[in-house]
């Protein structure tokens, strides 16, 4: 008997301890999870020099970039944490950016100033560009001539120029990579993101990774006969394009079409917008978007007529007479019409999602959603007129007249999706 009553007793503690490490085990999950929701453990030592604060800046596929406070200066300063886990396979495009952060000293780039490093994640502490996107803040000026864009484009060339003379190809440069300082009127501008940039070991390196944005990106990468220097040359003619008219000099119903016209380098100025903009203007750019080896050095394109004509001797105030044109209202039509065309690829995108798995959808195959979204991915202008069709026209209109809002990016897909469903539940129109 005794022995039944000790085999009870010791079942009532195996099942208690059972129980104990049961709940252990749930409440270091929900620790582990709670720790994930916060991010990695912080390094100790950027904490004590720094207030980490809840504003982020910016949220990618491998960092997040928080602003933190320097303690002893009150100075702000850009954080971009970036965790090891998602660094797989991508080890060495985080080891060239910090190697060149880490020599980059100007005031056109920006600069990494600290690192730290845990067992979770690596810490860049850099200069902060408060003030934004280059075309998002200037979209907000109310006046804007080509002197202003003029002192923008030199201040691009004199931050590549040092790159080059470091021996650094950026192989990147578009719009959402130049900064402004801060939000001040002639705030200065900044070159950031050199993961896909490139140290050259010797003056004529030939690398010949294709790499870039579409939009932007020079000829030669897309041919891959070797490119260097001069792909960033090609793209300031781009940007140079832009900055004057509001929209870039090559497009295409699609991206195989946009780099064929790239490729082929034929491109024209638009009376409409370019009747008010310099001859000097347009030889600056088209001194750019010529093949690799008849485009100039930057030291060479800083000394371009242009900016002397319309800077002052300190190249950076616009010299601006009573005349002025302001080019504002052309850039932000431009801008707007664009913005509204990738809407509407976008919402007939997603229609044709929605009806892709329906037998009688009349929007057509899986392939042709494909093509659809693929516009939203192409600069310039767009001119959309090859790729909706009245019926997509109609169908956006009657989306937008029941007050539906659309990205022109996926992040949202999911939302935008059930949003649809609900909203195109009633149409009943057919696309001939």
């Amino acid at each position: 008997m005794m022995k039944i009553i000790d085999k009870i007793k010791n079942h009532g503690h195996e099942h208690d301890n059972a129980a104990v490490e049961k709940a252990a085990a749930e409440a270091a999950a929900q620790q582990r999870r709670e720790q994930e929701q916060k991010g990695p453990k912080m390094h100790p030592e950027l904490l004590e020099l720094y207030t980490v604060s809840d504003k982020v800046l910016g949220v990618g596929t491998f960092a997040t970039v928080k602003e933190i406070v320097e303690k002893s200066t009150g100075k702000k300063f850009a954080l971009k944490i970036i965790l090891k886990k998602t660094l797989q396979g991508k080890a060495a495009m985080l080891e060239t950016e910090i190697s060149i952060l880490s020599k980059v000293r100007h005031p056109n780039c920006v600069s990494l100033l600290e690192l730290f490093e845990t067992d979770d994640a690596v810490y860049l502490i850099t200069d902060l560009a408060e003030g934004g996107e280059l075309f998002d803040q200037l979209l907000q000026k109310g006046f804007y001539t080509e002197g202003d864009a003029a002192r923008l484009v030199y201040e691009i060339l004199s931050g590549v120029e040092y790159l080059h003379k470091m021996g650094i190809v950026h192989r990147d440069l578009k719009p959402e990579n130049l900064l402004f300082a801060d939000k001040s009127e002639n705030a200065r501008l900044m070159i950031t993101d050199f993961g896909l940039s490139k140290v050259l070991t010797g003056g004529n390196d030939v690398l010949m990774t294709a790499c870039g944005t579409p939009g932007y990106v020079a000829p030669e990468v897309l041919e891959q006969i070797g490119h260097g220097k001069p792909v960033d040359m090609w793209s300031i003619g781009v940007i140079a394009y832009t900055l004057l008219c509001g929209y870039t000099p090559f497009w295409g119903d699609d991206q195989p079409s946009l780099f064929e016209n790239i490729i082929s380098g034929q491109y024209e100025y638009e009376e409409e917008y370019w009747k008010d903009i310099s001859d000097l203007a347009k030889n600056f750019i088209d001194s750019l978007l010529v093949p690799a080896d008849k485009r100039p050095t930057a030291t060479l394109a800083l000394s371009h007529p242009w900016f002397r004509t319309v800077l002052e001797q300190d190249m950076v105030t616009p010299v601006s007479p009573t005349d002025s044109v302001n080019l504002m209202p052309g850039m932000r039509k431009n801008f707007n019409a664009r913005s509204t065309f990738k809407k509407a690829v976008r919402a007939v995108g997603l229609i044709r999602k929605i009806n892709a798995n329906s037998s009688d959808s009349s929007f057509g195959s899986g392939e042709d959603m494909a093509s659809q979204q693929e516009v939203t991915m192409i600069g310039g202008k767009g001119r959309p007129s090859s790729t909706l069709s009245f019926h997509d026209i109609v169908n956006v209109a009657v989306l937008s007249s029941k007050g539906l809002g659309l990205s022109t990016t996926e992040e949202d897909e999911d939302g935008e999706t059930e949003g649809l469903e609900k909203a195109t539940a009633n149409l009943d129109i057919k696309d001939s």
